[in-house]
């Protein structure tokens, strides 16, 4: 859920870890929202941590019932009859002036074809990597809690209005493994997993990873192919399990064309 307010823009998310807890992570690209949500409406959210290495550099966690409590609150204090304006008042011309573009762009929703499109059904794609360093051992990663039958996969994600399939690619690979990294190029093909269809690119990883999102993934791992195969075969999500099987293969054959292609 994206929160647009006149004091901040922040992304609320379900993470693995905030099933149990009743909790819900909170992001945001600007400290300051996270900490004008607080000192305004919030007083009870947690840490805000920071990582540059994420799509949102700054998070924190609440519990659903006060954050529900403090969006109610922040409705029934809306005193305001241009939300832009308001905007401007307290943030500044520039960040309204972002906010104008996004309400353009929205604005294509009211077009019959936009409409239409949003009516029928729509695959969401998601975007991964499959990282190989120079001894050929392939990277992979473990979620957390093994989430939903995964024992060792690729990094993915899904893709986010704005970013290219590339940058998606790249950003989910950094949140969940560490490691920055530079294409090589695109494996063949479309992989179809449980609940949509995946690409995933071929990368090499640039220096030595910085710290992944431990709510995604509690381990890494430079192995083999053959280690690959046998790691990837220990998940229990069948399907999953068949596509990362796949993509393993495939990144194989592009890697050895490759090769003969020099």
């Amino acid at each position: 859920m994206w929160i647009i307010t006149d004091f901040g823009f922040v992304s609320i998310v379900e993470k693995q870890d905030d099933k149990k807890k009743q909790t819900l992570t909170i992001r945001a690209r600007v400290k300051a929202d996270l900490e004008a949500l607080r000192d305004n409406y919030l007083p009870s959210l947690g840490p805000i941590s920071e990582d540059s290495g994420t799509d949102y550099k700054y998070r924190a966690k609440a519990t659903r019932l006060d954050l529900a409590s403090a969006l109610s609150q922040a409705v029934l204090n809306i005193d305001y009859s241009n939300f832009k304006n308001s905007v401007a008042e307290k943030q500044g011309s520039e960040r309204s002036k972002l906010y104008h573009e996004l309400w353009d762009v929205l604005y294509r929703l009211q077009s019959k074809k936009s409409v239409h499109a949003s009516s029928a059904k729509h695959t969401r794609m998601a975007y991964g990597g499959v990282l190989v360093n120079s001894e050929n051992q392939v990277l992979l990663r473990r979620p957390t809690k093994d989430f939903d039958g995964y024992v060792w996969t690729f990094p993915k994600g899904k893709e986010e209005a704005g970013s290219t399939p590339e940058e998606t690619a790249l950003r989910e690979v950094k949140e969940e493994t560490g490691y920055t990294t530079e294409i090589v190029g695109k494996i063949p093909g479309q992989f179809a997993g449980g609940t949509g269809a995946t690409e995933y690119y071929l990368m090499r990883p640039l220096g030595e990873p910085c710290s992944f999102d431990k709510d995604e993934t509690q381990a890494i791992a430079w192995v083999s192919l053959e280690e690959a195969r046998k790691r990837i075969a220990k998940t229990r999500n069948a399907t999953g399990k068949k596509r990362d099987l796949a993509v393993l293969e495939a990144a194989v054959r592009y890697l050895q064309q490759q090769v003969t292609d020099e």
